[in-house]
């Protein structure tokens, strides 16, 4: 079964979350919506209850996208949770990116923006820097916006880079954007 729309029919498409993606050669955009069964109880048992998409342009990645769509759809929908942490090399054998896979993951994070759930947004949007510590990104753009700006200020608030230090680098990236668009810290 698929579930590919027409141009047309995205157009008056409605969804609980949307989301779109572009290949790496910028030739085709593919669109993406969930319709998500939600538990009412248990928001981290919410379900895509149905994964739709339509192609702009080339469909270069069509047989990935409808291998995706089989996975989140089949057995009455995939856990949201576990459609997060889908990686391109469970959809196929070579590992490229896959956009709609990129795509499905924006659509989850607008459902997340639309029904308010920060946390789940959060945490859907966060990546882990320091593993020893398990500090994200958001976590020390946290502390950066709070004055801590030097590795070793970031280091005793977060705990980031006072472990095995192989994240000193992916820190230090953080801290030079974080600088740049806080308009220059010193």
């Amino acid at each position: 079964m698929t579930y590919e729309l027409t141009l047309q029919q995205a157009e008056t498409h409605t969804s609980d979350g949307f989301g779109k993606s572009k290949t790496t050669d910028a030739k085709t955009l593919i669109k993406t919506w969930v319709k998500v069964r939600r538990d009412r109880e248990i928001p981290e048992f919410d379900a895509i209850e149905k994964f739709n998409w339509c192609f702009e342009g080339e469909d270069t990645s069509r047989k990935y996208t409808e291998k995706l769509a089989e996975m989140l759809n089949e057995n009455g929908g995939m856990f949201i949770e576990d459609a997060l942490k889908l990686k391109e090399k469970d959809i196929c054998a070579d590992v490229f990116p896959i956009p709609a896979l990129r795509a499905m993951k924006k659509a989850i994070v607008n459902y997340f923006e639309k029904t308010g759930q920060i946390e789940r947004l959060r945490k859907a949007t966060e990546t882990v820097i320091c593993h020893c510590r398990h500090v994200t990104d958001l976590d020390i753009q946290e502390a950066i916006e709070k004055g801590n700006n030097t590795l070793e200020s970031l280091g005793a608030v977060t705990g980031a880079g006072t472990g095995c230090n192989t994240c000193i680098t992916r820190v230090m990236e953080i801290v030079t954007r974080r600088k740049t668009a806080l308009g220059g810290i010193k």
